[in-house]
């Protein structure tokens, strides 16, 4: 079972490697668009930061192309609380779960844990 993260901050990406591995859960990492497009990994899961400052695009794009792969992984996008704009225009591309930075901090054991027990 594989997490696919495209994260900016460093210590928050490896905070997120960190408890996913603690669930078993294998997670890569990417810092672009093509990265995500060119991963062979199957993943259950996407996280994307909105605030990311991608060389070849915008995080946005990376949680439309997230929702198309098949089979569909669940797509969970983040952003600092103030970014209203950016969480808005994730809900509205469709991503299953947009939180704050903290939030989302604050939930990744549930939501490892839940990943680590669906089939």
């Amino acid at each position: 079972m594989t997490t696919l993260a495209l994260v900016a901050d460093l210590m928050f990406g490896s905070k997120i490697a960190a408890t996913a591995r603690a669930h078993g859960i294998d997670y890569r990492g990417a810092r672009s668009l093509e990265g995500l497009r060119t991963s062979t990994a199957v993943p259950r899961l996407v996280l994307v930061d909105l605030e990311a400052e991608l060389p070849d695009g915008d995080p946005l794009d990376a949680v439309t192309e997230a929702l198309e792969r098949e089979p569909r992984p669940r797509v969970i996008a983040f952003a600092g609380h103030l970014q209203v704009e950016r969480l808005e225009q994730a809900r509205r591309a469709g991503a299953d779960l947009v939180l704050s930075r903290g939030g989302l901090a604050g939930r990744l054991e549930a939501i490892f844990a839940e990943l680590a027990t669906s089939t």
